[in-house]
């Protein structure tokens, strides 16, 4: 959807619509699948050299879970959506679905765990899945490994 900059008054502009799945084109084997189409409501300004867009982003999903591996469903939902373009100099347009698609890709988990992701899962493989986490300090009279070690021992 080609927003043309010279259609967005001074007070801004609203939208609100949808795209379908298609506008993400991932590969079959992704572990992020789009599972209908996606909604936007979205407040645009233009100003000299920037493009602002704050709203909502709401969307079906099937994510790959990083513990067992099963896709599981999940309702993306970015109530305080916000995202800014550069402006190029003489840029006229740009294409709001190529903004969705990648603030959608962007906010959506990195690494999700169905079991913490849908309420009263349990992931059949999370006992096998160590959490490693920097923030564990170690128990008293116990030290931290040495990540570095192996690069301290290597000799040019």
């Amino acid at each position: 959807m080609e927003i043309f900059l010279s259609d967005i008054p001074d007070e801004g502009m609203e939208l609100d619509g949808e795209f379908p799945a298609s506008i993400f084109d991932l590969p079959a084997d992704d572990t992020i699948r789009p599972d209908g189409s996606v909604h936007y409501e979205a407040t645009i300004y233009a100003f000299e050299e920037v493009i602002t867009l704050h709203g909502r982003l709401k969307g079906p999903f099937q994510l790959q879970c990083g513990a067992c591996l099963d896709y599981f469903p999940y309702e993306a939902d970015f109530p305080d959506w916000s995202t800014e373009l550069d402006r190029e100099p003489n840029q006229q347009s740009f294409d709001l679905a190529v903004v969705v698609r990648e603030d959608f890709l962007l906010n959506l988990p990195a690494h999700p765990r169905c079991d913490e992701l849908v309420e009263g899962r349990v992931c059949p493989k999370a006992d096998l899945v160590e959490d490693f986490s920097d923030d564990e300090e170690p128990s008293a009279g116990e030290e931290r490994p040495n990540i570095w070690g192996a690069l301290d021992e290597w000799k040019q």
